[in-house]
């Protein structure tokens, strides 16, 4: 197929890659708040077939042990992906043009989108904090690591305060620190990693 892009959307819980050559074809992947490259302004709105086996797996031949064929809609404003439809079978031109339609009057709503791209904004900001601090405790594994090398003992006076220190302290590689701060369950109860701790009134308290 040569170089292409991808554009992943959800079936049935499992992530689908929609290939296309429409954009700048550089090997990039795009999930829903992306801004494409290559892409035009405007609300647009394309469809593709997804064809999948009976395990959910996609193929690309009719013939290739497909069992479940499907009709995808990708929504695209001034360049971000923004919305998606996924219809069974493989629709007939006069059942796709409304859908078209209806997407594109659908996202021509400015409130719509800006209250999208506003989602989508906090999202980011909220995963970017979070990398950054898990950036940080990378960082302090690895001083810490320097510590007990040049052996030098961890925490000071207020002790050992983090379980990446007790790790460490007890003789674990360092490597393996790291990848389980990296880890969804070296996240949990720290910074963003924890819905439980949302308080869902913050947002109205002064």
């Amino acid at each position: 197929m040569g170089m292409f892009d991808s554009l992943y959307v959800e079936l049935d819980g499992r992530e689908q890659e929609i290939q296309t050559k429409r954009f700048d074809c550089d090997l990039a992947g795009y999930h829903l708040g992306d801004w494409i490259a290559g892409s035009l302004p405007g609300v647009r709105v394309y469809f593709d077939r997804l064809w999948l086996d009976d395990t959910g797996k996609q193929v690309y031949n009719a013939d290739a042990g497909c069992v479940r064929k499907t009709t995808v809609f990708v929504v695209l404003v001034q360049g971000v992906f923004v919305d998606y439809q996924i219809h069974e079978g493989e629709l007939a031109a006069e059942a796709i043009e409304p859908v078209l339609r209806e997407l594109r009057e659908r996202w021509s709503d400015s409130a719509r989108l800006q209250e999208f791209l506003v989602e989508t904004l906090r999202i980011q900001q909220q995963r970017i904090a979070s990398c950054k601090h898990q950036l940080g405790r990378v960082q302090s594994i690895i001083r810490g690591a320097r510590s007990l090398k040049a052996g030098e003992s961890l925490g000071g006076k207020l002790g050992l305060l983090h379980e990446e220190d007790r790790k460490l302290a007890a003789g674990e590689d360092p490597l393996d620190v790291i990848a389980w701060v990296l880890s969804d369950e070296g996240a949990r109860g720290w910074f963003l990693g924890n819905d439980t701790h949302i308080d869902p009134l913050e947002e109205y308290r002064l």
